[in-house]
């Protein structure tokens, strides 16, 4: 599965919803969203949206846990998660962010990619 965070709810689900569209597959099947109590996903879904809060819970393993940090607490996770396991791949999009400061924190062997617009 291909997990993809978006800030807000409304971002996850409208994104879902038009990659869904997109692909030409219903909504909740091989793509879907999960924000918090609403699970718009089967064993099917191969492309998650998802809040950053919703990601840190699975990753935590505990639904009920609110932070809130989430996005500092998920990138050190998951930089010490990458590090183990080279099937992992992460893919990290901003329109503000610093891009070689996020690859030299992930270990500095990271491309990284620039679209304008």
């Amino acid at each position: 599965m291909i997990g993809c965070t978006q800030p807000r709810r409304v971002a996850a689900m409208s994104v879902a919803k038009r990659v869904s569209e997109e692909m030409g597959v219903e909504l909740g099947q091989e793509c879907g969203y999960a924000i918090r109590f609403e699970d718009c996903t089967s064993e099917n879904t191969r492309l998650k949206y998802m809040t950053d809060g919703i990601l840190l819970r699975e990753c935590l393993g505990d639904p009920d846990l609110d932070h809130s940090l989430n996005t500092d607490v998920l990138f050190g996770l998951l930089r010490d998660v990458i590090a183990r396991r080279a099937d992992l791949k992460l893919i990290v999009t901003s329109a503000t962010m610093d891009s070689e400061k996020f690859a030299n924190f992930f270990g500095g062997h990271t491309p990284c990619f620039t679209i304008p617009g």
